[in-house]
């Protein structure tokens, strides 16, 4: 009889604990889970090297439909950003991500916003993402406190796939990454022939990264009009008109899935112009910046608007943080305020 009831007592006892973990779990988990929702989601968009008279300034906007006809109604444009000193598109990928403008080649020590977020919500590397990153994009950090990695999860354009990513593939997919990158390096290696496939394939990747880890901060580089220094105007062209699907696509699904609709930021716009002949970068940045556009779409921002004002790409930093709710030291780019003013 003793021995029952000692017997009844441990499992009782087991039992209770079992709950008490699961509770106490759960009650943390919780409000880390609501945080999460709370705070607003941002999918930024850099197109490589776009020119005005083929997006905005085309009275036709041809190349750029859904962005023009079916979206910049539901948001805000901003007609006149100024590209950073070096028309390229490392400098303005490490401005939007450090909120410096540091010249071309430059190894900078300095946290991104990706790691400003990641230290103050604990949220995991899966929940951040850089796509289509450039290989000589290249940061590390020296500040104690921040990881030294410079992005927690990625893709590259040379076809490099964050751990987090290939361990969602089937063996299969696997497999046929590994054999495209294999065929890549051995005989085709960085050229334009390859360059639309590629592009797709990174689009397909973003696609999966969404539907499995719906992340928080992603700073997707498009790279499809980059076809303009393959010196055909028509595939440059056809590439934009590509990406101007892609993006539409982007937006719908930021209007119908519930753990993005009503609360995202979407901000895009094209990292540097083109010299006038299309195909190559304009020289003479330095003493004539190029001027482009930046279109942002999300929660409070005023619908149709159009701010003529300049603004810089490094400007893009301090919005992303204001979005979500971060303190961060004084850099060189300030608040896009009009986004949450409603003025214009």
């Amino acid at each position: 009889m003793n021995i029952l009831v000692t017997r009844h007592n441990k499992l009782y006892l087991l039992v209770c604990f079992l709950l008490y973990i699961f509770f106490f779990k759960n009650v943390l988990a919780d409000p880390l889970r609501q945080q999460e929702k709370d705070i607003p989601n941002v999918i930024i968009i850099i197109l490589s090297g776009v020119r005005n008279i083929d997006s905005i300034a085309d009275p036709s906007h041809q190349y750029i439909p859904h962005l023009w006809n079916d979206m910049m109604k539901e948001g805000m444009l901003y007609r006149d950003v100024i590209c950073l000193d070096q028309e390229f598109h490392m400098p303005v990928a490490n401005a939007i991500n450090t909120n410096q403008g540091f010249p071309l080649l430059y190894k900078i020590k300095t946290p991104t916003i990706f790691q400003y977020v990641r230290k103050k919500y604990g949220w995991p590397a899966n929940k951040f993402w850089m796509i289509g990153l450039w290989k000589m994009v290249d940061c590390y950090y020296a500040l104690d406190g921040y990881k030294e990695d410079t992005y927690p999860s990625y893709i590259s354009l040379d076809l490099r796939l964050a751990k987090e990513l290939e361990a969602e593939f089937s063996q299969q997919e696997l497999l046929a990454w590994q054999l495209f990158r294999k065929g890549q390096n051995e005989f085709a290696g960085f050229n334009f022939d390859t360059w639309d496939t590629i592009q797709e394939m990174i689009y397909q990747l973003f696609q999966t990264i969404v539907k499995t880890f719906h992340p928080k901060l992603v700073h997707y580089i498009i790279g499809g009009p980059e076809t303009a220094h393959y010196d055909s105007f028509s595939r440059y062209v056809l590439s934009l008109k590509r990406n101007d699907e892609m993006i539409y696509e982007i937006w719908k699904m930021i209007n119908t899935d519930p753990l993005y609709k009503g609360n995202t930021y979407l901000i895009v716009g094209p990292d540097h112009e083109r010299d006038v002949y299309f195909k190559f970068h304009d020289e003479n940045a330095h003493d004539n910046p190029s001027h482009v556009w930046l279109y942002v779409f999300g929660p409070g921002v005023k619908k149709g608007a159009i701010v003529n004002r300049t603004i810089r790409h490094v400007d893009i930093f301090p919005t992303v943080a204001r979005i979500m709710e971060l303190e961060i030291p004084p850099g060189e780019g300030r608040i896009l305020e009009e986004l949450f003013s409603g003025d214009s």
